[in-house]
């Protein structure tokens, strides 16, 4: 018995709460880079489903690529658009990230 209730226990917790799925849009502020195309405010959306995110949009002129990525029971996750990594965190509310491509470095904020 004990040792069903510790499955049980762990099964739930390594779920991503269900309040966080859904799509969230905003945008990706480029904060530096050593290209001229590093610079700006692009439109980026995000859907999250169970343990999955999908990026949807430009991080930066000319990376617009679709990106996926797994997040973890805590909400953070990290994801892949090409050639650009992200680092970040899912609320009910917010998907937030830092990322890092070969040229340009920035952060998404959306919202729900």
């Amino acid at each position: 018995m004990r040792s069903t209730v510790l499955a049980l226990t762990a099964v739930v917790l390594a779920a991503v709460p269900a309040a966080a799925d859904g799509v969230y849009r905003g945008a990706s502020s480029v904060a530096g880079g050593r290209d001229p195309v590093c610079a700006g405010v692009t439109s980026m959306n995000a859907i999250v489903s169970g343990s999955d995110i999908r990026l949807d949009g430009a991080v930066y002129e000319g990376v617009g690529m679709p990106g996926s990525g797994t997040v973890k029971a805590d909400g953070s996750f990290t994801a892949t658009k090409g050639p650009v990594t992200f680092s970040g965190k899912v609320t009910a509310k917010h998907v937030t990230a830092q990322w890092k491509g070969p040229d340009c470095y920035g952060a998404i904020d959306l919202a729900k």
